[in-house]
């Protein structure tokens, strides 16, 4: 039995997981509960104590616990960096401290690379040897997965791509909740949340509409670099955005497809992903 961790940018996701499937429902709870990044560890593990005791299991059980977590970081000391979507764990030793605690080993690695993972392993890229993972949401998170293994580059920030300079910022200023957002109100001068925003192109709404095709143009651009460069079998798209799918995808397919070369244009594959936050969090548990 392993632990998987799906630490987001504002919910903690804790799921028991053998043979890459999770063992009933995960158990959550919101950071904003925290005082402290110390007291986000100790509900880590009062969860999963729990966890075990609704499963009728110990801690005897337990072989390893996986944590994903909001980069950069380092996962080779479990530390986490200077990350800007969790301040409250910045500089954090997050794998020892939980390692202390639960006297169970503790690896760390970053979110969209444990939903990579995860989609390898169980999901819609499952075996794939080549697999491209973003996750839209409060961030724009990528991870690659070759060969059956994370990527992590030779300091740990492979694929850290979000805050790569794109038009007058950065590509996540645009390709996330927030830059839906942004769009949406350089379209009306009205703010609204993602969901909001997505229930108004549900209603015919041409701002929407439109905030959502301008948000499939923006992610094709960073997918067709990453595409040139990675070339991989598939890309899997998660993350709380993706609830737009029906609205942004035709846009971007369009877009990646007419800039890619012809090899990848005949064989990429774009899906949706179908396993939600348990990705994230069989990913973590499949760490090693």
């Amino acid at each position: 039995m392993r632990i998987g961790i799906d630490l987001g940018g504002t919910k903690v996701s804790i799921g028991l997981v053998a043979n890459n499937a999770l063992v009933g429902e995960p158990l959550r709870f919101y950071i904003a509960e925290c005082r402290d990044a110390d007291d986000l560890v100790s509900r880590m593990q009062v969860a999963i104590s729990a966890l075990l005791e609704r499963e009728e299991l110990t801690w005897t059980d337990v072989e390893m616990i996986g944590i994903g977590s909001p980069g950069p970081l380092d996962y080779k000391t479990g530390t986490i960096l200077q990350t800007p979507n969790l301040t409250m764990i910045r500089n954090y030793p997050l794998g020892p401290r939980l390692q202390h605690l639960t006297a169970k080993p503790v690896l760390v690695n970053n979110d969209a690379n444990c939903f990579t993972l995860g989609e390898q392993r169980a999901g819609v890229a499952r075996n794939c040897a080549y697999v491209l993972g973003v996750t839209l949401g409060t961030g724009f998170g990528l991870g690659f997965v070759y060969q059956g293994a994370i990527f992590n580059g030779a300091t740990g920030t492979a694929l850290e791509f979000a805050l790569t300079p794109y038009r007058d910022g950065v590509f996540e200023d645009y390709i996330s909740g927030r830059g839906l957002m942004k769009i949406y109100a350089g379209l009306s001068e009205e703010q609204h949340s993602p969901t909001e925003i997505t229930q108004l192109a549900a209603q015919g709404d041409t701002r929407a509409l439109e905030c959502w095709r301008r948000f499939g143009k923006h992610l094709a651009q960073a997918l067709i670099a990453l595409v040139m460069v990675l070339d991989p079998d598939i890309i899997v798209i998660g993350g709380s955005v993706v609830a737009g799918w029906d609205y942004f995808y035709a846009t971007m397919q369009a877009e990646l497809f007419g800039k890619i070369h012809a090899g990848p244009r005949g064989h990429l594959q774009v899906l949706r992903s179908t396993l939600g936050e348990s990705a994230a969090i069989i990913g973590a548990a499949a760490l090693s």
